[in-house]
């Protein structure tokens, strides 16, 4: 963290800290409405997994007993669930840019200014520096956390705001994963049928024009995170070879290079069609909704598959050990499908939700992690781990290129 940053966010956290002393006066805007504001500070695939819980919302905070919600959430974050998912009528969406508000001061007070007072409610259905920050400051009244399944250890900083930012803590079990998490903390704001479910996302048509096709997705928030491309290029020969179906690969602007190592390490470039860095939000969803398997790391591509009703199998560790993958329900409806996770356990799993960094309390992980490798627990994942569950997955649905040919 360079110097400017360092005060600049040290300045944010002071101030937020003395506005706890400072009782706000009540904003003029939306005079008789109760204002409840959902603060997302989250990425696209923790806005695909809260899609299925937003409509609980509305029981919660009903419009006939005059609540508004507002649900602020990073500008492209906006974007992408105005475009893609089902989002209810009832709740609106602003965009904050979260990471400029952790260390600009100036914006943070442009924030300040903006939402200081406005709030009767704040919820924070996942916790973060950020979004404890913002609760700290915002003057409301009651301020709903949901927290980890324990308190964080360190940084110190963060387990200061994470018991101070809320005047109700939600706490899920340590086995829950998120979807579960959200319905603890919709029971607890009174919708008690609420279930947890999985998400949805808006129909697309079918923009490739094959019959049929595997979706790759190499990357992730994350880098430490990511299974080495090389092992990605031997899984896409393999189904090229086997069951005779092209790769579409999916991802952001910054992850082109895993574009470049795979079409450098694969037997068959011509079978891979690269879709990195160049969809839009509602062309990607179209990709991965009509896709027969999905194949990928923890990122917002499996999530949507999920969304989606497509096969998926997800390459993932255990630093958020059951926090995102494996998908848990409380029901599935006709034609749910939840994904396959491959996942090796270890002894220092969910370092990253005691510690708030992944490598937390395994030093060779943390190197790995500063020479931007993936973590050990998704490391000791295999290529044949990864085969079977390709296998698994065709099993039933499609016939391999030899069995064709013997027809």
């Amino acid at each position: 963290m360079n110097l400017k940053l360092f005060i600049n966010r040290a300045v944010i956290s002071l101030d937020a800290l003395l506005s706890r002393l400072i009782k706000p006066k009540k904003s003029v805007k939306d005079r008789g409405k109760k204002i409840v504001l959902i603060v997302f500070q989250q990425l696209f695939g923790d806005a695909v997994i809260v899609q299925s819980s937003l409509g609980a919302y509305l029981k919660a905070f009903p419009e006939n007993e005059n609540y508004r919600i507002i649900l602020l959430a990073r500008p492209s974050v906006c974007s992408f669930m105005k475009d893609v998912l089902e989002i209810p009528a009832g709740i609106s969406i602003e965009p904050i840019d979260f990471n400029r508000f952790l260390q600009d001061y100036r914006f943070y007070r442009q924030v300040r200014r903006k939402y200081r007072g406005t709030a009767d409610i704040i919820i924070v259905p996942g916790t973060s520096l950020t979004a404890e920050i913002f609760s700290t400051m915002s003057g409301a009244v009651r301020r709903v956390g949901l927290l980890r399944y324990r308190d964080v250890q360190s940084p110190f900083i963060m387990a200061l705001f994470n018991r101070i930012a809320y005047t109700e803590r939600v706490r899920p079990d340590k086995d829950d994963m998120m979807l579960q998490h959200h319905r603890i903390l919709l029971n607890y704001l009174g919708v008690d049928e609420y279930k947890a479910k999985l998400p949805s996302v808006l129909y697309q048509e079918n923009i490739i024009q094959e019959e049929q096709y595997c979706v790759m997705c190499p990357g992730a928030s994350k880098m430490e995170k990511c299974w080495p491309p090389e092992r990605f290029a031997l899984i896409a020969d393999y189904i090229v070879e086997k069951y005779g179906i092209n790769i579409h690969l999916c991802g952001g602007n910054d992850e082109l290079g895993f574009e470049k190592m795979i079409l450098s390490m694969v037997k068959y470039p011509q079978n891979i069609v690269s879709h990195i860095g160049k969809t839009s939000f509602i062309n990607w969803s179209a990709i991965v909704q009509h896709a027969d398997l999905v194949v990928g790391n923890d990122s917002a591509t499996m999530h949507l598959a999920v969304a989606s009703r497509r096969k998926a199998i997800c390459i993932v560790g255990v630093y958020d050990k059951y926090q995102f993958f494996p998908y848990k329900v409380d029901q599935l409806s006709d034609g749910d499908i939840l994904p396959a996770s491959i996942v090796k356990d270890m002894p220092c799993e969910r370092c990253r939700t005691i510690g708030y960094y992944a490598g937390y309390g395994n030093k060779m992980c943390k190197k790995r992690i500063n020479k931007n490798h993936c973590v050990l627990c998704i490391d000791i994942i295999t290529p044949n781990d990864v085969i079977n569950e390709i296998d698994r997955a065709f099993s039933q649905t499609h016939h391999t290129v030899e069995t064709i040919r013997h027809l």
